[in-house]
């Protein structure tokens, strides 16, 4: 029970993290609105507001893997959805297989 409520906790902030990094590096493309992250099924469920809709978008890594080289920690995207085709398609096709480097904030915490 404890542990579960620490992962909690530590996935929230893992989502906070990961929400102000999205919107640093694809804020021209609109705005995260709401993060989730379940580290221990290894998913993320994001709403958006991308420039252009009216309502948000949901879009959920389905997959990701974590890999370290020495100090450094990588998140490896594996599987999207989302509540529109086309961001499913984009997505998939130009993020799938992508690896980022995770700020030392968030590799702290993993």
């Amino acid at each position: 029970m404890l542990g579960a409520l620490a992962r909690g906790a530590k996935d929230g902030v893992i989502a906070m993290s990961l929400k102000a990094l999205v919107n640093d590096k694809f804020g021209e493309y609109g705005d995260i609105t709401d993060c989730s992250i379940d580290t221990k099924a290894n998913k993320v469920v994001v709403q958006a507001l991308l420039k252009g809709e009216r309502e948000r978008v949901t879009i959920n890594l389905e997959k990701y893997e974590i890999e370290r080289e020495g100090e450094m920690t990588y998140i490896v995207l594996k599987r999207f959805s989302s509540s529109r085709e086309w961001v499913t398609l984009l997505l998939n096709k130009f993020l799938m297989g992508k690896r980022y480097k995770l700020p030392s904030a968030v590799n702290r915490l993993l």
